[in-house]
Order: structure tokens, then sequence, then C-alpha cells
């Protein structure tokens, strides 16, 4: 009888070419495996597919949801609040800003603690100071308005610091614990767990609603919306405090200084991609907050009825959910790169098809409000998922989580660009000016995706 005789096992190219390099281009092919895990590694995180894998990807559809809670609440909190306690000019800005400058803290910060001490101790550090954040904010403001919005200010810092960590280290543990070389199925995880901030920016309106029925003052009402941001925290505490880390973190190996990172070449073109088009979609979403309320109040009318505020927020919000869908399909189908490219390009035709029609549209509610749910459509669908997701995807665990929170501050950075830039433009020429305005920029986030992210590999292993 004849015998079989095994054939030789190929040595595995990427962990053993060492002059293969260490920095990919961004969206290239997946991290060298001397970064990441060894195919033995990920095999026995496998093992873990089951109930550590289910309670993954909910502890970070949770952090997500409570990130959009607690960013979008105060803006119907300071509505309800405005009878009993009286708003100057200064009030809105400041309760907006210190929470945008505290998330770019906790981004920054908490990003690298995650490389540091691993994703799930600096998860729980960073959801403490969302929940004491949030807690402190409803229980803590007393006195007169001034008091009132000093101590609340002060508190949405402490928050902001608490929920900006969560995004580079939601989705670098939904990627990780996967337990998948599979790039596509790791990707569906990190968008699955994004889907989830779109809710959380819908929630505090539909809670207000409730709220509004059953609590008798406005006082009761304002404490208890910002105070709830706190209860998704001690949910991920429970889930996260004795999990064990992922083997792509554990075998990582030495931490990389900061200085390092900034002396790398290609590290920072990648950083170009993910945190430049970050910025830039940012500073095109935030802009759309200069003219939304003039848009919806042509479409529902003028007013200040608490109950109807809410219902047109919710309405507006809900665009959302349907455009993360199918954006999330389309990446799993074509790739992120396809996806955030032909996003960008969808925003910008959104963008100057409104700017050309608002005019002759004005006195239309109809077409007008058509037009305009296209746009938040368009605005979710492509480059909102895209730039959650690429860090993730294009970094090694070494840096994963410092490069994720990094580019996410970009973001942010975008974010507070776009509300200044857009007011001299929306004073001086418009709204039709500043949505052409706002469609040029997405060209310009098209043309960086083009250039700097290249399509993806199928698989972390050869």
């Amino acid at each position: 009888p004849s015998v079989r005789t095994a054939k030789p096992r190929l040595a595995n190219p990427i962990v053993e070419d060492k002059k293969r390099p260490t920095w990919l281009a961004v969206g290239s092919r997946m991290p060298s495996m001397e970064y990441s895990d060894s195919e033995a590694d990920v095999k026995g995180d496998r093992r873990f597919s089951g109930e550590k894998k289910e309670k993954s990807i909910w502890v970070s559809s949770l952090s997500n949801f409570s990130v959009q809670y607690n960013f979008s609440v105060i803006a119907i909190t300071l509505k309800v609040m405005a009878d009993k306690y009286p708003q100057n000019d200064w009030v809105k800005e400041l309760l907006k800003g210190v929470v945008f400058a505290g998330a770019i803290t906790g981004q920054l910060v908490m990003g690298y603690v995650g490389d540091l001490i691993g994703r799930n101790k600096a998860l729980c550090l960073t959801v403490s100071l969302a929940g004491i954040g949030a807690l402190a904010s409803g229980l803590t403001a007393w006195g007169d308005h001034y008091a009132v919005y000093g101590v609340i200010a002060a508190t949405r810092f402490i928050l902001g610091v608490g929920v900006g960590g969560v995004y580079p280290l939601s989705a670098t543990k939904a990627a990780e614990e996967s337990g998948s070389t599979d790039v596509q199925k790791r990707n569906l995880r990190v968008s699955l767990a994004f889907f989830w901030q779109t809710p959380g920016a819908l929630f505090p309106y539909v809670f207000a609603l409730i709220l509004l029925f059953i609590l008798p003052t406005a006082e009761s009402q304002f404490r208890v919306l910002l105070a709830a941001g706190c209860i998704p925290s001690f949910f991920i505490l429970w889930a996260t405090m004795n999990e064990e880390e992922s083997s792509e973190f554990r075998n990582k190996g030495d931490q990389i200084s900061t200085m390092e990172i900034l002396r790398d070449r290609k590290m920072m073109f990648n950083l170009l991609g993910t945190g430049g088009c970050w910025m830039i979609y940012d500073i095109v979403y935030y802009g759309t907050s200069l003219f939304s309320p003039t848009i919806v109040g042509k479409i529902f009318g003028s007013g200040d009825n608490l109950v109807k505020q809410c219902w047109q927020n919710i309405v507006v919000q809900s665009a959302g959910i349907p455009a993360l869908v199918c954006g999330i399909y389309v990446q799993q189908r074509f790739g992120t790169r396809n996806l955030q490219i032909a996003g960008f390009l969808a925003i910008a035709a959104a963008f100057f098809v409104l700017g050309l029609l608002f005019d002759p549209l004005k006195d239309s509610p109809g077409p007008l409000f058509f037009f305009y749910i296209v746009l938040m459509f368009m605005l979710n669908w492509g480059p909102n998922i895209t730039t959650f997701i690429l860090p993730a995807e294009v970094y090694p665990p070494k840096v994963r989580s410092t490069m994720n929170g990094i580019s996410a501050a970009l973001g942010k950075v975008g974010a507070i660009i776009g509300t200044f830039i857009y007011q001299p433009i929306y004073d001086e020429h418009g709204i039709p000016v500043l949505m052409v305005v706002a469609g040029c920029i997405s060209l310009i986030g098209a043309a960086l995706s083009f250039w700097t992210i290249k399509p993806s590999k199928v698989t972390l292993l050869p």
C-alpha cells in the first residue's frame, strides 16, 4: 500500500519576514502579525466565541449608546431648564464647549491608557468618569442660575473625559474580541457597536417626552435627564471589571512612546487617512447644526412647545437608523474604502442639491423636508461609519487604542472648526452658500480618502 507523506508546512511569511515594513498605508494589508496575533493565539481566542463574544459586543454597543446620550441630552435639558433658570448667551456655548474639550482630553489620554494597561481596565476607568460626571451634573447643581450652570459645566467636563475615552476603547475592544481573523467580520462587530450611537442620540428626546408627563416640575425633569446618563456605566462596569484581555493585547509587545509614533512617517501618513478624514467629516457634519433649526422650523413651524420640539428631533434623528443599516451592509459588501469615498461624494451631492433648491423650496415644506432627510441620510450613511472603523482596522495592537484616540480627537477638533468657519458664512451669505461650501469640503474628504486609504486584506492571516 502506498504511504502518504505529509507536505511540509510553509513558514508564516508575515511572522518570519523581518524585512517586511512595520507600518502599512491606511486600509492596506492588515498590520504585520509580529505586532498582532500568532495563528495559535487567534485560535485560542476563538474558544471564547460564545458568552465572552456576546458580552463584548453588547458592552461596546452600550458604551456607544451612552456616548451619544450624554452628548445629546444637554440640548433638550437646556430647554426644560429655561423657564426656571434664565440662560444668558454664553450658557449654551459653555455647556456644549466643555464637553467637547473633555471629550478631546479623554480620547487622547484614555486611548493611550488603553494601550498601556489594557482595553478592559481602561474602559472601566473611563466609564467610571462618565458615570460620575453624569450623576454629579444632575444632583449637585443647586443655587441661583449662575451656580447651577457653573456646576453643570464643571461636571460635564468630567463627563466629556469619560465619554471621549469610550471612542477608542469600544472600537478596539469590539475588533479584538471578535474571535476571528476575518477583517470584514471584525469590521462588522465594530460597525454594530457604533450603530448604537444613533439610538443614543435619539433617546434623550424620547425620555424627555416621558418625563414631561410623569414628573410634575422642570426641576425634577432636568435632573433626571442628566443623571440618567450614569446608568449605562454601572452595567458596563459590572460586565467588564474582571474580563481577561484579548490575546492581541497580551502579545502586543512593549509600549511605543508618543515621540516614536510622531517620528514614524508612515504612521503619520496613516493618521492623515484616519484622523484627517474624520476631521473633515466632523467639519461638515457639525456645520449642519447652524442651518438645521431653520430648516426644521420651516418644515414643522416655529414654536417653543417642548413636546413638539421633542417629536421634531425624534423624526430627524430617526433618519440615521436606516442610513446606518444600509451603510453597514454596503461596507460588508464593498469594503471600508469604497464606502467612505462614495459617502463623501453622496454628501457633497446632497449639499449641492439642497443648496441650489433651498430658496426655490423655502415655501414648500414637503419637498424641502424630503431633500433635508436625504442629506441627513447621507451624513449617517458613509464616513460616519467608516471613520469609526478605520483606526481599529489599520493600526497594530501596540498602538491601536492610542491612534484610535488621536483620530477621534482630530474629529472633535473638526467639529469645533466647523462651528467657527460656518458662522461667518451663514451670517454673511445665508444657508445656500453655506451648503455649497460644505459640499466642497466633502469633495476634499473624498479626495483624501482616495489618496490615503487602500483596499483591506480579507484576513489577518496569510
